[in-house]
């Protein structure tokens, strides 16, 4: 999965979960660091996005993870 699929994920997902805040700051994260063509950064970043608003478990983490 490609780093821009990976940020659309967690865009989709991103208020969702208690912990949204921490999924809303990682996700900014991830696109800053996607612009500045960090693109490594940036999945690792959109990842954690998903961490925070759907867990480990969900579907998407675990196809976003791989």
């Amino acid at each position: 999965m490609s780093t821009n699929q990976k940020i659309i994920l967690a865009r989709k997902h991103v208020h969702k979960g208690e912990m949204a805040s921490s999924a809303l700051s990682c996700l900014q994260d991830a696109m800053n660091q996607q612009d500045k063509g960090n693109f490594d950064a940036a999945s690792m970043w959109a990842v954690k996005s998903l961490a925070y608003s759907v867990g480990i478990g969900h579907v998407d983490y675990k196809r976003a993870s791989k």
